[in-house]
């Protein structure tokens, strides 16, 4: 039914809507009724794919299609990168990318990576937006698998996580909520890594990109990414990092922020 609606605008299927909601426009609808109500064009698509319906009906139809249609009227990816390129070349730089993610967020960012190494810079945006407007940061990141049996396995994993923190996060709180991956408690082999690279901000953007978290990353490599302002992706994406906490998949710093407090203190 929706099929010959494919033709219709946007402009006039919303205007349609609003008439029908209204009761401006009553149905079932006609070509007389339909020109009464301003509508000089398609009057035969409109009137043979709505005609006989009830105004509930029509409305559900035009929904339908409008939902659709806002589906797939998406901003295009963008392409990012890292390294040189010619002077005809198109694509968003990764560290200006980064820098105006964190500075937008306004609710949660998720962020997973697999290298840092000393990522003050890089990260600086986003602890101003966590302090100034109280965004939520989760971070999953990469920490060396156990290579033999020790007597307090998540304790040696928490170091990892506070060294993370001494390292990276250098500016005090608030603090970002850090995860690892809870196989790296068992001494491998088999061996396993994070080794993801993206980012999701306020469920609606997100950036997945070969680049790790490094000014070699962001400024001097060749590296490869893209920006999706797509907030069904976007969710998906959060939705599978949140997944693995919900399901005791990852393992939580469980710092207070004193020691790293104190590591910023004594690098002043």
């Amino acid at each position: 039914m929706s099929g010959g609606l494919a033709g219709v605008s946007t402009t006039s299927l919303e205007r349609l809507r609003a008439g029908l909601a209204s009761g401006r426009l009553k149905a079932p609808l006609s070509q007389a009724r339909l020109i009464a109500f301003g509508f000089r064009a398609q009057l035969d698509v409109l009137a043979t794919a709505l005609a006989g319906h009830s105004r509930e009906a029509c409305l559900a139809v035009i929904e339908a299609v409008l939902a659709e249609r806002a589906k797939y009227e998406r901003p295009a990816p963008e392409l990012v990168w890292t390294g040189p390129e010619d002077t005809r070349a198109t694509a968003r730089d990764t560290a200006v990318i980064l820098r105006e993610l964190f500075e937008n967020a306004q609710e949660r960012v998720i962020l997973a990576g697999y290298s840092f190494k000393n990522a003050t810079e890089v990260l600086g945006p986003l602890h101003a937006s966590m302090r100034e407007r109280g965004v939520e940061a989760l971070f999953f990141i990469d920490v060396a698998q156990l290579e033999h049996s020790v007597a307090a396995p998540e304790a040696a994993l928490q170091n990892q996580l506070q060294s993370f923190v001494d390292t990276n996060w250098r500016f005090g709180p608030p603090f970002p909520a850090i995860y690892c991956d809870r196989r790296a408690l068992r001494p491998g082999p088999p061996w396993s890594s994070l080794h993801a690279k993206c980012v999701a901000v306020d469920g609606k953007r997100a950036f997945v990109s070969s680049a790790n978290f490094t000014s070699r990353g962001q400024d001097r490599n060749i590296e490869a990414g893209v920006l999706l302002h797509d907030a069904t992706f976007a969710a998906q994406l959060e939705r599978q990092w949140l997944g693995l906490i919900k399901a005791g998949l990852v393992l939580r710093w469980d710092g207070d922020g004193q020691r790293a407090s104190r590591h910023s203190t004594s690098q002043s």
